[in-house]
């Protein structure tokens, strides 16, 4: 058998970490490297986003006219009964079609659908204009609002149908009605439309827009973008926060993945410590972190932990959600396992590797 020492002599030569470092062109392309968010299509927000200005009529909105009560006359009973009333004003209540038409006295079908009230008050004076000598007084309200049905779901305190008017379809009225995003926070905010939207015809846009949501991304509670409109039979999913994680594998004592809150900005000295330390027996000196790219692809980064028997720099390296921090073995971590099996075995004690290698 061959003596230990001979074993020892062989096993030592030649067997460095052979680690080659990144360049620093590699080393930028690992930094440039993310984790992959949801993608947020900018037109499609714009063009979503809540149109401010006065309310605009919509067909199924009730209308409240306050006019000269000669104005509501059509019949000579009528003239009459509207003269003994002193030229009073009264209420005159309409409900706006369908076609976004309403039908006044005398006046007959008027457009009004999108106007606001302002624009609705000019343009009926302006339609009495020539049945008056006087320029009347119109004020007109709405009454009753048109209602519609849209649904939120997930993150949110009170998930389910909500029926709101149509002054409030918005989404920050209705994630106010479900009581809010969760305390525990939303990851991003989904706009499935109905397809049924004012002046789109309900053909191959309903499948277009189901398969392309309007994405909002949620920083905690908030969501960082102007509010939008939603329209009838709209669905908002609200989807809550997964734990991201990172992973660390390989030469230490307790691999595995590790929770990532989003608070949390950890860096590889702590990486290592979450994993129980490093191996004491292998004694290893490099680890390598991985990191998925916004294609698929992986970047790939070793660094070096020990030098001259010290700590390096590198263990302030970030360490980013999803990351696989891996220390794996070298031929000197290979050979220092076999070092320590074979000392303990033929000679019953215990020799750390380290204590055979010199520090390069």
């Amino acid at each position: 058998m061959l003596p230990v020492g001979l074993i020892l002599t062989l096993c030592l030569m030649g067997c460095g970490d052979q680690v080659r470092m990144p360049t620093e062109e590699e080393l930028a392309g690992f930094e440039a490297a993310g984790s992959i968010t949801p993608a947020v299509d900018m037109s499609r927000i714009e063009k979503a986003k809540l149109k401010t200005g006065p309310y605009r009529v919509v067909p199924g909105d009730v209308l409240e006219f306050t006019m000269p009560a000669l104005l509501q006359a059509v019949t000579a009973a009528e003239v009459q009964m509207a003269q003994t009333r002193s030229q009073g004003e009264f209420p005159y209540l309409c409900r706006v079609r369908d076609d976004g038409t309403i039908t006044l006295p005398a006046v007959g079908p008027m457009m009004v659908a999108d106007l606001s009230l302002a624009q609705i008050e000019e343009r009926v004076t302006n339609a009495y204009r020539d049945y008056v000598v006087l320029q009347p007084s119109v004020f007109v309200r709405v009454a009753e609002y048109r209602t519609a049905k849209v649904y939120i779901t997930g993150a949110v305190e009170e998930p389910g149908v909500y029926l709101l008017q149509a002054d409030q379809m918005t989404l920050s009225y209705l994630l106010t009605e479900a009581g809010g995003i969760s305390e525990a926070g939303a990851a991003v905010v989904r706009v499935v439309r109905s397809g049924h939207r004012k002046g789109e015809a309900a053909s191959d846009s309903v499948e277009n827009e189901e398969e392309h949501p309007v994405l909002l991304p949620v920083v905690r509670t908030n969501i960082p973008y102007r509010d939008i409109a939603l329209d009838e039979g709209d669905t908002v999913i609200v989807e809550p926060v997964q734990m991201p994680l990172f992973s660390i594998v390989g030469l230490v004592n307790q691999p595995g993945n590790v929770p990532y809150p989003p608070e949390a900005k950890y860096n590889l000295m702590q990486a290592i410590a979450f994993g129980g330390g490093l191996d004491p027996i292998t004694a290893p000196r490099y680890a390598t972190i991985y990191r998925l790219r916004e294609d698929g692809s992986v970047a790939r980064a070793p660094f070096r932990l020990v030098k001259d028997g010290e700590f390096t720099d590198a263990l302030a390296t970030p360490i980013r959600p999803g990351d696989v921090v891996a220390v794996e073995h070298t031929p000197r971590t290979r050979t220092n396992m076999m070092i320590r099996e074979l000392v303990r075995i033929n000679a019953g004690i215990y020799v750390s590797g380290d204590d055979l290698w010199d520090e390069d």
